[in-house]
């Protein structure tokens, strides 16, 4: 089996063009980087650099060869580094689960950056809602999970009050409430309001949110806003930062004389060691509140 110093001898000299520049790339000196690529030519039975000028050209089998040789050697650098990171405790995968009420995007983008920084980690992301995402914590399914603040105290979940999230009215900006400076409670009743499917087994806060006789459900937050956008009717929505797309109207009710704001928890299960991963993900969530 071919050792990657050999082919990253190699791969700098390719990069370099002389065998000196290579030996200070990879710390080495000249006698070594020179050997280990006679060495890799003799294992391999091919040619990879013509010698006869100043400086070694690669041959037409050393060119052919380099795009392989850098993936092996990214291959294996990219497994000695995960296999550090996993033997301090970071996790081999991940699972984040948050309110189906809730815009995916910001999660999106710190799943991202999360990656990024440890691409060997298996994210796992899902919408649900809020007593689907109890279970899952509870049967450990979830290391950690964004919800709506539930009273009481539980005995497999640890969790952390990490804002509030303001609620906003909304329609599009065809609809004909969008026309008005501020909407009376008659108004509201007298168009379809669009709800979150999930408010049916909290019945008590479905109580309170219900206004309108005419009601249309959609399951989680896409769905509903898909339906405002396309004049379904209005709908009261979380928005991160105060953020709505151009399309909505974000509309001014008669009764409402302060912020709608819902608080929102992070939890996860006792048993779970916090870890940087987990640290990563309390801080970024932190910044929307």
């Amino acid at each position: 089996m071919i050792k990657p110093d050999l082919l990253q001898c190699f791969i700098a000299a390719a990069d370099t063009g002389s065998f000196t520049a290579a030996g200070k790339r990879v710390g080495k000196h000249l006698a070594t980087v020179s050997g280990n690529i006679a060495r890799l030519e003799d294992e391999l039975g091919v040619l990879l650099f013509d010698r006869d000028g100043k400086y070694p050209q690669l041959t037409e089998a050393g060119l052919n060869l380099y795009d392989g040789a850098k993936v092996v050697v990214d291959s294996v650098e990219r497994f000695s580094r995960n296999a550090s990171q996993l033997s301090l405790g970071l996790p081999a995968s991940f699972t984040i689960a948050i309110d189906e009420n809730m815009a995916f995007e910001p999660i999106a983008k710190l799943v991202s950056k999360a990656q990024q920084q440890w691409p060997f980690i298996r994210f796992s992301v899902f919408s649900k809602g809020v007593d689907d995402i109890f279970a899952a914590v509870r049967q450990g399914k979830v290391d950690l999970a964004l919800t709506p603040t539930v009273e009481g105290n539980s005995q497999f979940y640890e969790f952390q009050a990490i804002g509030h999230l303001n609620i906003l009215l909304v329609c599009a900006k065809s609809h004909p409430l969008a026309r008005k400076r501020q909407v009376s409670n008659d108004e509201l009743m007298a168009h379809t309001q669009i709800l979150s499917q999930s408010l049916t087994d909290q019945q008590a806060l479905y109580q309170v949110i219900k206004m309108s006789p005419t009601v249309c459900f959609a399951n989680g937050y896409s769905n509903m806003m898909q339906l405002v956008e396309s004049g379904v009717g209005w709908a009261m929505l979380g928005s991160v930062g105060g953020q709505m797309p151009s399309t909505i109207t974000v509309l001014q009710p008669e009764f409402l004389k302060t912020k709608m704001q819902l608080q929102y928890d992070l939890i996860w299960p006792k048993t779970q060691p916090e870890n940087e991963v987990h640290r990563f993900f309390q801080q970024g969530i932190e910044q929307w509140f």
